[in-house]
């Protein structure tokens, strides 16, 4: 196994610390602006201050659409703060990502070795979907690392003859990951059937004890999710989430765009995917059971995610611990002939790329290529530039000379460090672009300092739940323009957020003493503020 990694324990102990630095860098350095990040720091909060803790409620209403287990995580980690902020938010998501990582080493570990565990470690955390989620205040690194865990258990489950405690291990982790995100854990049985059914035959899957387990599983899912969630809302929630919510947002939707998602995990597990890409030649040169497995696993996650009619890129993150392994065990093997060469092939296009990718991300023009929340990653300052370039450039010699002296493993490990490098150099300047592109507190604080205590925030037509975070305040929605015409006349005390263009259009018909209090560039719209003048 050309170029080993050192001692296995500090091995292992280097790749968690450096995961966990490299995926703590931006955390909670960024303000909120995604609907989807507020909501669930919003509901975290209302469950500190009201004590709705099984049905916590947003804008007045009961929250129904997700379970609790991530914004309880996010709630208990904020209790040292005083209150949720954007620091405390971000920590289930950061644990649940070293999670995630720790995961993936044990599972390579398992089946292939230290070494195995270790590379795939490093690959998963030098994956930039990986980093982009691994800090944002969404339950997909929470199901993610309950999933990575759940293979894990399944696989030490067949390793013991299928005896009864990881098989219940396994049953804890898919539960975990049901109250974590709710439906889509339900991939994790199918995947976990797959991988045994043909693996080891269809009638191998009554070791797997499904009655017992989905009947335990779902019974804890009952008590803490399902049956609070329907009393609290008098029946509706069966119909309404469960039905109307759930099966339409995964059956409905047009064929085309479910295809063209099969491709997203290729591009999202860049530079790796091009390493992996090779991995067949060896596979079919050398079986591996447990490999199969994982491939099993790994390939059903991927095609359930794809065909959902309401697709996400970010569903895809479950996808990445099961290439990293499988590309993982394909750089550590001991190869020959045809696997050999096929490795080295893809080692030295991987360095072509490497040094590509890293100009490609210096040129300005680049920034039009992409679109407004994806821009804040293209590097600005001249240091950021070099230094991205430089470490491009270090990953292709690297890769190079790994295959010039037969040590795969030093090619790869050098490539998840010049990786690293460069997700660091992101972790410490995004954040700063991020801010300048979509910060709302000051838009916030003009509107708080201009409400009277029974004024009303009101968006039109609507407002994302950020707003609702830094003004720690339910905002009103308003989507009616006669509405909010009757609203500029009769209100005094209250305050409107809405684009500049629409202010433009009901200014003339407004009292005069409406002024525009504060105004800001956000993403590709100017919003403001407008109040009642005092003067």
């Amino acid at each position: 196994m050309g170029g080993a990694l050192p001692r296995p324990g500090a091995s292992i102990l280097g790749v968690l610390v450096l995961s966990a630095v490299i995926l703590a860098t931006p955390a909670g350095r960024r303000p909120f602006w995604s609907s989807d990040e507020a909501r669930f720091a919003l509901l975290a909060q209302d469950a500190l201050d009201h004590g709705r803790w099984l049905v916590a409620e947003l804008r007045g209403r009961h929250y129904l659409n997700k379970p609790q287990l991530f914004f309880w995580a996010v709630a208990v980690a904020s209790v040292p703060f005083g209150r949720v902020t954007e620091v405390s938010a971000a920590i289930p998501a950061l644990v649940s990502s070293v999670a995630g990582v720790a995961g993936v080493i044990a599972v390579g570990r398992l089946l292939w070795g230290w070494q195995a565990g270790a590379v795939a470690g490093l690959i998963l955390a030098t994956t930039p979907l990986y980093f982009e989620l691994s800090h944002q205040v969404v339950p997909d690194g929470m199901l993610n690392a309950w999933l990575v865990w759940a293979l894990y258990w399944l696989l030490r489950g067949q390793r013991a003859g299928w005896s009864l405690t990881p098989v219940l291990a396994f049953y804890a982790c898919f539960t975990g990951a049901l109250l974590s995100k709710g439906p889509q854990a339900l991939a994790a049985l199918a995947a976990a059937g797959v991988a045994v059914g043909f693996t080891e035959g269809p009638a191998a899957l009554r070791k797997l004890r499904p009655l017992l387990g989905t009947g335990l599983a779902f019974g804890v899912a009952a008590i803490v999710w399902l049956v609070p969630y329907q009393a609290w809302s008098q029946g509706s929630f069966g119909d309404q989430v469960l039905g109307g919510h759930y099966l339409t947002w995964y059956l409905l939707g047009a064929i085309l765009p479910r295809l063209t998602a099969l491709y997203a995990p290729l591009v999202s597990f860049l530079p790796w995917t091009l390493l992996a890409a090779a991995a067949p030649v060896w596979w079919r040169q050398s079986p591996d059971a447990g490999r199969r497995r994982v491939a099993l696993w790994t390939a059903t996650l991927w095609l359930l995610i794809a065909i959902s009619g309401n697709y996400r890129s970010r569903y895809m993150l479950v996808v990445s611990p099961g290439l990293a392994l499988l590309a993982a065990e394909f750089l550590t093997a001991q190869l020959a002939g045809r696997a050999r060469r096929a490795r080295n092939l893809a080692s030295l296009v991987g360095g072509v790329f490497a040094v590509a990718a890293a100009g490609a991300s210096a040129l300005s023009p680049l920034t039009r290529l992409v679109g407004d929340e994806d821009r804040v990653y293209i590097p600005e300052a001249g240091w950021e530039r070099v230094a991205i370039v430089a470490l491009g450039l270090a990953a292709c010699v690297v890769l190079v000379r790994g295959v010039r002296l037969g040590a795969p493993t030093t090619g790869a490990v050098g490539l998840a460090l010049a990786m690293a490098g460069i997700l660091l150099v992101e972790g410490i300047t995004y954040p700063i672009r991020y801010t300048r592109a979509f910060d709302v507190r000051p838009l916030t604080v003009a509107a708080a300092a201009n409400v009277a205590p029974g004024g009303t925030v009101v968006g039109y037509p609507g407002l994302r739940l950020s707003y609702d975070f830094y003004l720690q305040r339910r905002v009103v929605e308003i989507a009616d323009d006669a509405a909010v015409r009757a609203r500029l006349a009769t209100a005094p005390h209250d305050a409107f957020i809405m684009t500049a263009e629409r202010w433009r259009a009901l200014a003339p018909a407004a009292d005069s003493a409406w002024r525009v209090l504060a105004s800001a560039p956000l993403a590709d719209k100017t919003m403001v503020v407008v109040g009642r003048s005092t003067r």
